[in-house]
């Protein structure tokens, strides 16, 4: 029997429903499915290149002379040294996010206790008016009321107000003990991340005595090397290191695609790019380094320690690793053969895989690598060819 008021449908009208219900359902489930199918080969695509770069990296450290030996040292350290530094910056990030709630806390909590304070001067005051009215109180509200008829509605909304005023300043004793706890639990995280951040801090100062116990090793070095031309052979293996890894990267990202999607391709982006850091530029692509005979394929910009390294355009990280002369170094590729090199870098903020933005912050200008000062070497290639960055880039 049908309830009143409500109607069904006839059972073909049902049917109907049922299938167009039906078809849109199918198609997003194959489409679902097409997506789940598409994601898992991007993530296989993902772990073969990691594993690529990997080898390649094994491959590359391989170098079993003295200066091999020394600049493997460094790059352990560089790398630790790295990696305490994301992990500060983490940290220091979760601090000001800690403080900042706590300060907003606070300020809740004072608010409540202004509040807190209004409603017992209103509640003494009703008090010393009860207190003056002598303990009949109802009655006198009763006798005083002139016309009969409003006495009820009066003595119901003194009793509302009365409970009213009661229960507020119940519920705020409540949130008050409420924000006591939670800051309390606040002071002691922001505690314990202080304690964190003093450990690593401690840790990275250890490293760095460490680094630079290791670079005087390699200065030692390097003033045994009594020609430019044993210079000049040094600078070349470093270059025939990048080429190598220039290359098997492009082998490497062969089938991965470059998911530009409604961008701008890089290549139409040529002399509006902006450079990664503010700095000095102190060696112009094409010039001779000190060696001689052995020219810049990038720029070297001279910049903070620290300072915020940017990527130019968007792109996916193809390495973020250190690289004998380079340091730590990222390397994005912007799809159609175009690629950017951030080098020297004191720490890395992406991964092998990632995809950035312009403008994204990706690592910290530093000066690994056995570098003397802290700056950016900073190239461009196209199809595995340096060119000159000026001509991409706006100075900033």
């Amino acid at each position: 029997m049908q309830s009143p008021g409500r109607k069904f449908l006839p059972l073909s009208a049902l049917l109907l429903l049922g299938l167009a219900a039906g078809l849109p359902s199918d198609a997003r489930a194959e489409s679902d499915e097409q997506e789940q199918i598409e994601a898992q080969r991007q993530r296989d695509r993902l772990v073969k290149l990691k594993k690529t770069i990997s080898e390649m990296q094994g491959t590359l450290d391989r170098d079993r002379s003295k200066h091999g030996k020394l600049g493997s040292q460094l790059r352990h350290a560089e790398k630790a040294i790295g990696g305490l530094i994301r992990q500060i910056d983490i940290i220091d990030r979760k601090l000001r996010q800690q403080k900042q709630r706590m300060k907003d806390l606070q300020g809740e909590r004072q608010s409540l206790w202004t509040d807190l304070a209004r409603q017992r001067r209103v509640l003494a005051g009703q008090i010393r008016t009860a207190y003056a009215m002598g303990r009949q109180e109802y009655m006198k509200l009763l006798l005083n009321q002139k016309d009969p008829s409003v006495i009820g509605r009066t003595l119901v909304y003194y009793d509302y107000l009365n409970r009213a005023r009661t229960a507020k300043i119940g519920a705020i004793d409540t949130a008050v003990l409420k924000l006591e706890r939670i800051e309390a639990h606040i002071q002691d995280q922001t505690a314990r991340l202080q304690r964190t951040r003093e450990e690593q801090l401690a840790q990275k100062k250890k490293l760095e005595k460490s680094r630079i116990e290791r670079t005087r090793v390699l200065v030692k070095l390097d003033k045994q090397i009594k020609t430019r031309e044993e210079k000049l052979q040094l600078y070349r293996a470093d270059a025939k290191q990048l080429e190598q890894l220039m290359q098997g990267l492009r082998e490497a990202l062969a089938d991965v695609p470059a998911n530009a999607g409604q961008r701008q391709r890089f290549k139409s982006q040529r002399g509006r790019l902006r450079l990664p850091v503010r700095g000095t530029i102190t060696a112009n692509f094409g010039s001779h380094r000190k060696a001689g005979g052995f020219r810049w394929q990038g720029v070297m910009i001279r910049a903070k320690q620290g300072a915020d390294v940017k990527t130019i355009s968007h792109g996916r990280v193809a390495f973020a690793d250190w690289l004998r002369g380079f340091g730590l170094m990222v390397i994005v590729d912007h799809g159609d053969g175009y690629m950017s090199l951030y080098g020297h870098n004191e720490s890395l903020y992406v991964e092998t895989g990632d995809w950035v933005e312009a403008g994204d912050v990706v690592a910290a200008v530093g000066s690994s690598g056995g570098q003397k000062r802290t700056g950016l070497y900073f190239e461009i290639r196209a199809n595995g060819k340096p060119t000159d960055p000026l001509h991409w880039c706006k100075r900033r």
